[in-house]
């Protein structure tokens, strides 16, 4: 199963796919993540990232939680930035068969990289770029995708898990090809896109999933040319966990398969990172990610059709825990963007302190 970082209240965070077992008898809680990283070298800021993420989760009784989770950041290169990534209630049931509902704005419950959403999860010092930096454009009638995205939509999740195996179907606004959340930039229609995950546990430590959604990723009124019909995506992934000793290797396949009135195209990205506990306080840990985008499908402002183009990313840390809640991370990041060639190399550092309340 997936598995919850510490308590209930953590695990809204890492999303719908964890264990739907009730963790945490207390009535309120609130989890603080503070985080600071700052990089030098090729196409960096003087500026440091500072994220604020929040959590606060209520027990209402009856097995029934409401959760409400705010997330502010000062970027490097822009102005503050807020956003709500979730507010929502939680019904669970724990048995031999535990089932968990989720209903309002939830973690999309597909793609394994929101699991390191929060500064305090996350292995490495920096998100998943791939789930953000959206694809250069290939359908000219439609708006700019991302091949899976970190999104939070408005919608509700079923979720049955045993100690073999999980399960999660769901019904959210929006294509997990465009992101979303409250208070930021939203310009995704909102249409009604069918997911659904399923996992195998067939020892302790080892889990291997997949994952499927089918929806508009634009909208009739977002799209130009052609039919001006909806443009539809069904997506489709795969994913893995394995935990012994003091090792956790985890990856992700993830296949799009969109339709465009000039035919049907293609996008896949793909993560694989390790996490190696070195002391009690000691850790290193790497990820190494990609995608590739589709051409451009038809010709655009005198722009000819092109061919594929590839993101790739490459990060390896050491991180010392100062205390429980306090980690510090430094080490290596490199990006290769979509239409370039290059890489851009990189040595960074990041602060982060995390504090559970109650």
């Amino acid at each position: 199963m997936r598995s919850v970082l510490a308590a209930a209240a953590v695990a809204a965070l890492v999303g719908p796919a964890a264990a739907a077992r009730a963790q945490a008898p207390d009535r309120f809680s609130l989890l603080t993540v503070l985080s600071i990283d700052h990089a030098a070298g090729e196409n960096t800021a003087d500026q440091p990232n500072v994220v604020a993420d929040v959590l606060f989760t209520a027990r209402l009784g009856a097995g029934w939680t409401a959760y409400v989770r705010p997330w502010i950041r000062q970027p490097r290169r822009a102005e503050v930035d807020w956003r709500l990534y979730q507010a929502a209630v939680r019904w669970e049931r724990p048995a031999d068969v535990s089932l968990r509902l989720d209903a309002g704005y939830i973690v999309s419950p597909v793609g394994m990289g929101l699991f390191d959403s929060s500064a305090a999860a996350n292995p490495t010092m920096l998100a998943h770029l791939a789930y953000f930096i959206p694809m250069p454009a290939f359908d000219p009638g439609a708006p700019r995708l991302v091949p899976i995205a970190s999104t939070y939509p408005l919608g509700a999740v079923l979720t049955a898990s045993t100690e073999r195996w999980d399960g999660r179907a769901a019904v959210v606004d929006g294509a997990p090809t465009r992101i979303y959340t409250v208070g930021g930039p939203n310009p995704a229609g909102h249409t009604p896109v069918v997911e659904a995950g399923a996992g195998i546990t067939p020892r302790v430590g080892l889990r291997i999933g997949a994952s499927f959604a089918h929806g508009a990723y634009a909208t009739r009124d977002e799209t130009t040319g052609g039919s001006g019909a909806p443009r539809m995506v069904t997506l489709t992934g795969l994913e893995a966990e394995w935990a012994f000793r003091y090792t956790k290797i985890a990856g992700e396949f993830v296949h799009d398969r969109f339709a465009t009135p000039f035919g049907t195209t293609n996008a896949q990205t793909w993560f694989v990172q390790a996490q190696q506990t070195l002391t009690p306080r000691w850790f290193a840990a790497a990820r190494h990610e990609g995608a590739s985008a589709p051409p451009l499908l038809n010709g655009i402002a005198g722009i000819a059709p092109g061919t594929r183009t590839a993101f790739r990313t490459a990060e390896a840390i050491l991180g010392y825990k100062l205390t429980r809640g306090v980690t510090v991370r430094g080490g290596y990041y490199g990006r290769k963007n979509y239409t370039t060639d290059d890489w851009d190399h990189q040595a960074g550092a990041s602060l982060v302190w995390s504090e559970r309340w109650r």
